[in-house]
């Protein structure tokens, strides 16, 4: 027993000094880049024009909508439940741990943070989702200028991801859920996976393994929906022998399943049965087994991304692969087949799956628009320099006319604003202190996430309609509580707004 610690405790000093080394040698990439100039003056202006297009996409208007129903409004709970209870290992729900969302809790971590930096509103709760969704598209650009060389491929591929219907909408860009952050750390893992591949450089492989892990942490199995692909172009590229005689490699696998592992078997032991709620929930429950979804078929993600989701950009991607071969240099074509393996096999992933949800085709995206991006720059280059402004005229039109239409799209009024569950924001930013000492009753409370989050935020208790007596005060969107208390009680209304009441009851009705 104590070899084995002595034995863990070199492996975590080794992991440690290789951290430092790691740290040391990012810092002089840095100086690298500078000194190189590898970031010049029009990649500046190039940035600061993405910039502000995410800031237009992502960033504006976005606490206006109260909170959206189910995932959002979950994660809004947790994250306040453990801003509250100060137990930063297990999630809970209506003060309870949560075995029915059973994702790790690396987002909820950083929504915490959000909320004891910036308050708990709807603006703090989306944030990590909008500052994930821009990273990612700028990172599009500067991976592009770094790996390939080609600040036009950058500014294209983050033009088309901007444009794509399906990025900036909720459950990815503008919501506070988890498909924004877990493609940011994905997107980064997979481009340090494909760094260490061409490279063999080990401080590659570690930063890769920290991004993945972080991808567990955010959601779970989702995180490893890309390494088989990464698997296939290792294999490939006759690189599978050597990655697996590499010392390194082993000690940053066992630092994955220790990070990993131990933080599933901790929560297992904080809260019992959480391993088998996993396992249902997470793992094959939902490949198996339509989970929170109707069934769909196989082409349901297809459809989507071709009907609206990707816009016309969807018809180029399958030709994408022509690309490898209007190249010259090894690196692009290498980067042309690792990503277009990438997007093949996470798209069989989601499709093959039983659960199917239209977000969790957010990791696509970023892949998707790179590939698209050079294959319509390689088809440019082909034509004399003269007449490429003839195609490059045309992509500036749809270009301009998708984003617009985005940016409409986002920025349109809340249609589902006479959903019962979503006035519950609105009444309270329209009254924040009107309803101390009320409780709230909601007959669909079991459906109603956004009414949970509410009240905990308004330090408001909950209770069953059946238990109200003579002097409760009560705050409600659901007609019919009110229907309910005029009948059995006398009551008073101390608000009528926008489909929202507070009743006093008063003595019970003759």
């Amino acid at each position: 027993m104590s070899g084995m610690v002595i034995n863990i405790v070199r492996i975590l000093q080794n992991l440690a000094t290789n951290s430092i080394v790691i740290i040391e040698n990012f810092a002089k990439s840095l100086k690298i880049i500078q000194k190189e100039k590898k970031i010049d003056f029009l990649d500046t202006l190039f940035l600061l024009f993405i910039g502000i297009l995410c800031y237009l996409v992502f960033f504006r208007y976005l606490g206006d909508y109260s909170l959206r129903m189910w995932d959002e409004s979950r994660n809004g709970i947790n994250a306040l439940e453990m801003l509250k209870n100060n137990n930063f290992l297990v999630t809970y729900f209506k003060g309870a741990p949560d075995l029915w969302n059973t994702k790790p809790p690396f987002l909820i971590w950083v929504i915490v943070a959000f909320f004891k930096l910036f308050g708990v509103s709807e603006l703090t709760l989306r944030l990590p989702s909008a500052i994930s969704a821009s990273l990612t598209v700028l990172l599009i650009y500067v991976f592009s200028k770094l790996i390939l060389k080609d600040r036009w491929v950058g500014l294209l591929g983050s033009l088309i991801i901007l444009s794509s219907m399906g990025f900036p909408d909720i459950h990815i860009g503008r919501t506070g859920d988890y498909d924004a952050l877990l493609t940011f750390l994905t997107f980064l893992g997979s481009v340090f996976t494909f760094y260490y591949i061409e490279s063999k450089q080990n401080k590659d492989l570690y930063l890769s393994a920290i991004f993945w892990c972080l991808a567990v942490l955010t959601k779970g199995a989702a995180g490893l929906f890309m390494i088989p692909g990464i698997l296939l172009y290792i294999i490939i590229k006759r690189r599978l022998r050597e990655m697996v005689c590499n010392r390194t490699f082993w000690l940053v696998s066992l630092f994955f399943v220790l990070i990993i592992g131990g933080y599933y078997l901790s929560r297992n032991i904080m809260n019992s049965g959480y391993l088998s709620a996993v396992w249902k929930e997470d793992l094959f429950g939902r490949f198996g087994k339509a989970i929170g979804a109707v069934d769909h078929n196989f082409s349901y993600y297809w459809d989507w991304l071709k009907d609206f989701r990707f816009q016309k950009w969807i018809y180029l991607l399958p030709f994408s692969f022509v690309s490898y071969f209007l190249v010259k240099s090894q690196i692009y074509k290498n980067f042309i087949i690792y990503f277009f393996i990438l997007t093949i096999g996470y798209f069989l992933i989601i499709s093959y799956s039983e659960t199917k949800q239209i977000w969790y085709d957010a990791q696509l995206y970023p892949l998707a628009s790179i590939l698209v991006a050079i294959f319509l720059l390689s088809l440019i280059r082909r034509f004399p320099i003269l007449i490429r402004l003839i195609p490059i005229l045309i992509l500036c039109f749809y270009m301009q006319r998708y984003i617009r239409t985005n940016i409409a799209y986002i920025y349109r009024p809340d249609l589902e604003k006479d959903n019962s569950c979503l006035k519950y924001g609105y009444i309270f930013r329209e009254y924040p202190n009107k309803f101390n000492g009320y409780v709230g009753i909601d007959k669909d409370e079991g459906f109603c996430m956004p009414f949970h989050f509410y009240l905990l935020k308004n330090d408001l208790k909950y209770k069953n309609i059946t238990d109200i007596v003579p002097g409760d005060k009560i705050i409600t969107c659901d007609s019919s509580v009110v229907s309910f208390s005029e009948h059995k009680y006398k009551i008073k209304r101390t608000m009528d707004k926008n489909g929202c009441w507070g009743l006093q009851i008063l003595n019970p009705g003759i």
